[in-house]
């Protein structure tokens, strides 16, 4: 419920046949269903719901061309997982509140709106952004919050976003030192106690694969994993 799979659009895939490369690689680690969610961020990646879907009904091509169709009955095996859906990975910034308010955000699931904000600092919006995405049906779901470096170990900022209504998401490498020791210390307090909803891979490219390949080597680290009451199935 959080990757850059769809080909073209931002840091992720650069083209169809990585798009396909990473399914690959997800299928092999053992995801099922996909939602692709690509950045959306109007000073880098300026999508939309058009070239998201552009570039998800092309992904959707190349599958059926290899005989995997994202419309594959349920519990089907086969090279890649089931494409099930698109959203976004939405920026908080000056230019979410236009987007916001000029058409509906791209949703993952029932209502749920992915974002994230600069890891150089802080959106001064995102409360009220959080709850303006509720006050008109929406739920956010704030992408590896354990990763801000301005919020590591603030353990009481995380309780307030999740009395808001805020959701929180778990980056599975984060786990790991991959992000660095800060990230890694701050997810596993916040998995310690039970403050995320939603696991994500967010991978970009196949070394992203390769890590996730060994974190599965981790018996410590996959019991967490496994334990955690996740809801990504409810998807």
């Amino acid at each position: 419920m959080h990757n850059h799979v769809l080909p073209g659009l931002d840091d992720g895939a650069p083209d169809v046949k990585a798009s396909l490369e990473l399914l690959s690689g997800l299928k092999a680690l053992g995801f099922e269903r996909i939602v692709a969610t690509p950045h959306t961020y109007m000073a880098l990646y300026p999508n939309t719901p058009q070239t998201i879907e552009v570039a998800y009904n092309s992904l959707q091509e190349a599958l059926g061309a290899h005989g995997a169709s994202g419309a594959a009955a349920p519990g089907e095996t086969g090279r890649y997982p089931q494409l099930i859906g698109y959203a976004s990975e939405y920026m908080i910034d000056d230019d979410f509140r236009k987007l916001r308010t000029d058409a509906p955000p791209l949703q993952i699931g029932q209502k749920r709106v992915l974002i994230e904000m600069s890891f150089a600092d802080e959106a001064p919006m995102l409360l009220d952004e959080v709850f303006q995405l509720q006050i008109h049906g929406y739920i956010p779901v704030l992408a590896h919050p354990e990763r801000y470096p301005y919020l590591f170990g603030n353990m009481h900022y995380f309780s307030k976003l999740i009395s808001l209504g805020c959701e929180l998401q778990l980056n599975l490498l984060s786990l790991t030192d991959h992000y660095g020791k800060g990230p890694q210390k701050t997810a596993l307090e916040l998995l310690h106690r039970r403050f995320y909803k939603w696991a994500g891979t967010d991978v970009h490219h196949m070394g992203h694969i390769d890590m996730l390949h060994q974190l599965l080597r981790s018996t410590r680290l996959m019991n967490k994993i496994v334990e955690y009451p996740f809801r990504n199935k409810d998807l």
